[in-house]
């Protein structure tokens, strides 16, 4: 362990599982280590998990966490840290922001959460090594599981040392925890420490620590032979013998053996341990006082024999009492009877429903509440309390945990007469609830089958408008199981079921969420008109969110359908009325339907503009690795189009590093894969592409499963392997294109027919008309792949004038298309390439710019060849500019058409000067911007990350996407190889 936290202590992270059975001595080995941390400088942070009747109290760690902080930390300092989570957190830590808590329930996500937890993470490892502790995980709710995973997964470039405590003899075959400690058990980063019993030697060796000097032989034995080597049974067993009893009568069985430690104390100490083991694993000094039933003068003599004979310890806190070890409060509580256990959860219930401030300043006491009443069979305020704890759970991140407490308010509700009442609210409403805490857990399915039971009940969902409110919650869940058209018909049913007047809320509801399911099944026209009726609707009766949402959707439609301006203006004025209410999902939602908008249309300036304000909202509402992602691949590619390679490469680096799941893994490693690959990096392209692919899973939308094809056939076709290119592309045009995706047809279709004119390079002209393709059979050896070639362009040609070119960069791609048509058919390539080169220009495409121009200087040197008798002049056919151009903009983009370009400059003659290098510190693809070269001049001299940031001013973070992306550019595998090359090519300073 002390290697581990050297490790961390020099800056790399470092996640530790310590497993052993109860009392084993995990604890103890987490104390010992945390003292050792503190002594060497570091922080240590962390708390437990907490069982409460069987279920693990939601993020009970996180909140010990935050309490910590906030106890010992400035007020300035502790802002600095908390940033913009304050009030997130205070929904879990109430102290942090009294106002927040008191407040209204608001909509949370657990993936908000994990984001925030991470960002105040980064905030203090940046300030000195941290040893993030959590004990108790078998214990842990499923928030708190998934919180553990997403820190073991992300903690990257950070001196963190996450250490995880646990149970085994506690994982049961279908113990949750089991699946996620057998998937760590296979990363080479995770070390796991299984403690064992003690020997008879170590047993020995214990009791003479304990005792201060070495006990006989026989009583060794003794000791041993009961607690079987168990350190904290061998601790139990010495109390009980230096308390008076018989070494040679011990009790032996292990729950024996505990109870016979109680048994020692007086009754009323024994009547205290009972109360107490009902509570918990902790009891507020108020709250045992008023369930005991003791006078002062009699509780607190028995609290104090209970702690001096180490049954019970006060907390950190010195506000309450803990069992000293949780096997002593389990003995106690199952040696009670049962009608005595059912007295105390009442009077537990009834003390707390009396005075809330008796479970302390932090106490859920909804959840608390629901507990005791259910254990105390008092199924009406079990309802209440369940409620009120699912919709607390929801709103303080934890959507398994309210699922699990309105499933149980589901369970009672048909044992309670006045079930309505006691709820707060009726049957539909709370199964609404449970259906969005299943949904929010990342369950659609169960939260459909929760619909479906509802629309089954005739009674329940009679009523037309509580009718259309379930199938619009139904179809949000069928859009997120990805069934858009069975959800567009649902909601057309429920529409239809709606009294034309008046119009109510229900109406734009419904409207507003139709629209956007036909906008997601294609139905573009459908959407665009649904859409308009949304908000005017919206507007009638107030609804802002839905009026917010539907001008979104509104907005999106048309665009796509031809008709941008009046679309862009209709996502800009959506956009700002959620900004205005303070709609940020909506908001966020209008960021990347923009954004996507205006790239679409080619306006690169515009959205990268709208992409980087997107992202500074994801940021602060803790959606960087989700929805920030998305914005992040929108952003690169508005900066990849017009040739701005090296911030578009640091935007991905930076985003993949923050460990980003699923399509928004997948959206920036799609950008990074083409970046790559049009540098000539094929293995980094290829292996981002695979990574794509399985992150990306089985889905079908045509904006990742088309750049995927497009990205392999490329590197196929540039490898020489034109069958397998083709195979990609063929593929990939078979399958139906929606209008909102013809955008990603075009360059598939561009690379069809570049396919075909390199294959057609290889073996001779192509006769232009269709005919030709049955004429040039009889052309020789070559003549078969002649007639497939034709085949295929002339498929490619019809597919291309059935696309429509709605934006300057589908001009582009069309014109490229016709040129690459040109130089199969060997027919007018240079007006074909003249005009590709114009139309590129104009959509602000940087790297098809690029090949246009190579491709027009080869035109241009084979006419002028034609038009010479077989001599090319010095600059015949305006050849030679036409190549200077390109070779300064390959060289400005390090992008693998300069190669080809410079052999067509050898093998034509062309006279070209030297282009003009972007920057002085290198060419090619070790071009390097000035801050990297600060970095790189730092990285030779040997420091870490740490001292970078430091001496340049910026996060450590920062550094290591500097330095990543200097890797990248030098293609080295090392911090030393990259020093190597920076002295070889000149990169470093003089001197």
């Amino acid at each position: 362990m002390c290697a581990l936290l050297d490790q961390v202590m020099a800056g790399r992270p470092a996640v530790a599982l310590i497993a052993g059975e109860a009392g084993v001595g995990k604890s103890r080995l987490v104390g010992e280590l945390s003292r050792i941390a503190a002594e060497r400088g570091a922080r240590v942070l962390g708390g437990g998990c907490v069982e409460l009747g069987g279920e693990g109290i939601p993020l009970a760690p996180l909140v010990d966490l935050l309490r910590a902080l906030a106890r010992t930390t400035p007020a300035e300092a502790l802002d600095r840290l908390l940033g913009p989570a304050r009030q997130e957190f205070a929904r879990l830590l109430p102290e942090l922001d009294p106002t927040v808590a008191a407040g209204p329930v608001a909509e949370a996500s657990a993936t908000q959460l994990l984001e925030h937890v991470l960002g105040l993470i980064t905030r203090l490892a940046a300030q000195r090594p941290l040893l993030l502790v959590v004990e108790d995980l078998h214990w842990a709710d499923r928030s708190t599981r998934d919180l553990v995973a997403f820190l073991a997964q992300t903690l990257r470039e950070l001196g963190v040392l996450l250490l995880l405590t646990y149970r085994s003899d506690e994982l049961h075959r279908r113990h949750p925890l089991r699946l996620l400690i057998t998937g760590w058990e296979r990363v080479r980063t995770v070390h796991r420490v299984e403690l064992g019993r003690f020997s008879r030697s170590e047993v020995a060796a214990q009791c003479g620590a304990i005792r201060d000097t070495a006990p006989s032989a026989q009583f060794a034995e003794v000791v041993f032979e009961r607690s079987q080597g168990n350190a904290f049974l061998v601790e139990e067993i010495l109390a009980a013998v230096d308390s008076g009893a018989d070494p040679g009568e011990l009790p032996p069985s292990l729950r024996d053996m505990l109870l016979a430690r109680t048994e020692t104390v007086s009754e009323a100490a024994q009547r205290v341990l009972r109360a107490a083991s009902a509570a918990g694993p902790r009891v507020e000094d108020r709250l045992l006082e008023a369930v005991a039933g003791m006078p002062e003068a009699q509780l607190y003599p028995a609290l104090r024999e209970a702690v001096e004979h180490h049954l019970l310890v006060v907390d950190g806190d010195g506000s309450g009492y803990a069992f000293r070890h949780e096997l002593t409060r389990d003995a106690v509580y199952d040696d009670m009877l049962p009608g005595e256990r059912v007295r105390l959860h009442a009077t537990y219930g009834e003390a707390l429903a009396g005075d809330p401030t008796l479970l302390g300043e932090d106490g859920n006491v909804a959840a608390t509440l629901a507990h005791h009443w259910y254990a105390a069979m008092d199924l009406p305020r079990a309802l209440g309390a369940s409620v009120a704890a699912g919709r607390q759970a929801a709103a303080a991140f934890a959507p398994a945990e309210a699922q699990r407490h309105l499933e149980r308010a589901l369970r009672i509700w048909p044992r309670v007469p006045d079930a309505a009442d006691r709820a707060g609210m009726d049957w539909l409403g709370i199964n609404l609830l449970a259906a969005d805490a299943v949904w929010t857990a990342g369950e659609p399915s169960r939260g459909l089958s929760i619909v479906d039971d509802m629309l089954a009940d005739d009674g329940a969902a009679g009523d037309p408008v509580r009718r259309a409110q379930v199938v619009e919650r139904r179809a949000y869940m069928l859009r997120a199981l990805g069934r858009d058209d069975e959800a567009a018909g649902q909601l057309r049913e429920a529409l239809a079921l709606l009294p034309a007047a008046p119009v109510t809320t229900t109406h734009a509801v419904v409207l507003a969420s139709l629209a956007n399911s036909l906008g997601r099944a294609d139905e573009l026209g459908q959407a665009r008109d649904v859409a308009r009726a949304a908000v005017d609707a919206a507007a009638a009766v107030g609804a802002t969110p839905q009026h917010a949402d539907a001008l979104i959707t509104l907005g999106i439609s048309a665009v796509y359908l031809g008709e941008a301006p009046a679309g862009l203006a209709a996502m800009r004025d959506g956009l700002a009325l959620a900004e205005r209410h303070g709609l940020l999902d909506v908001a966020l939602r209008g960021y990347i339907n923009l954004s996507d908008g205006l790239e679409m249309l080619g306006q690169h300036t515009e959205a990268a503009e709208t992409a980087r304000s997107g992202i500074a909202l994801a940021n602060r509402l803790g959606r960087k690795r989700s929805f920030g992602a998305l914005l992040v691949g929108n952003l690169a590619e508005s900066l990849m189009r017009p040739g701005r390679w090296g911030e578009a490469l640091s935007l991905i680096t930076g985003s993949l590093a923050d460990g980003p799941t699923g399509i928004f893994a997948s959206t920036v490693l799609l950008q990074r894969a083409e970046l790559s690959m049009w540098q000539g990096d094929a293995p980094a392209a290829a292996d981002d592409v695979r990574e794509a692919r399985r992150q990306f899973g089985d889905g079908l939308d045509t904006q990742y499963t088309a750049p995927m094809a497009f990205i392999e056939a490329e590197l196929a076709r540039a490898s020489g392997d034109t069958a397998t290119a083709w195979q990609h592309i063929r593929t990939a045009l078979n399958r139906p294109f929606s209008a909102t995706a013809m955008r990603y047809a075009w360059p598939l279709v561009w690379l069809g027919m570049r396919v075909q004119a390199d294959i057609a390079s290889a073996s001779g002209p192509v006769a232009s008309g269709a005919a030709a393709s049955g004429g040039a059979a009889s052309g020789g050896a070559a003549s078969g792949g002649t007639a497939t070639v034709c085949r295929r362009r002339d498929s490619l040609r019809t597919l291309a004038a059935a696309i429509p070119a709605l934006a300057p960069p589908a001009v582009a791609y069309r014109a490229l298309t016709a040129a690459e048509t040109a130089r199969l058919n060997r027919c007018g390539e240079v007006a074909a390439w003249r005009e590709a080169v114009e139309t590129t220009r104009a959509a602000g495409e940087a790297f098809p710019m690029c090949y246009a121009l190579y491709r027009l200087a080869e035109a241009q040197c084979g006419a002028a060849w034609l038009d010479a008798g077989g001599t090319t002049g010095p600059d015949a056919g305006g050849a030679a500019a036409t190549a200077r151009e390109c070779l300064r903009l390959a060289n400005d983009l390090a992008a693998s058409t300069a190669p080809d370009l410079r052999a067509l400059i050898r093998r034509a003659r062309l006279r070209v000067e030297p282009a003009a290098p972007a920057v002085t510190a290198g060419t090619g693809s070790h071009r390097l911007t000035d801050r990297e070269l600060e970095v790189l001049a730092l990285v030779a001299e040997g420091h870490s990350n740490g001292k970078i940031a430091s001496a340049l001013f910026i996060s450590p973070k920062t550094a290591s996407v500097h330095v990543s992306n200097i890797l990248t550019k030098l293609g080295a595998s090392s911090r030393t190889e990259a020093a190597t090359a920076a002295h070889r090519h000149g990169l470093l300073p003089a001197g």
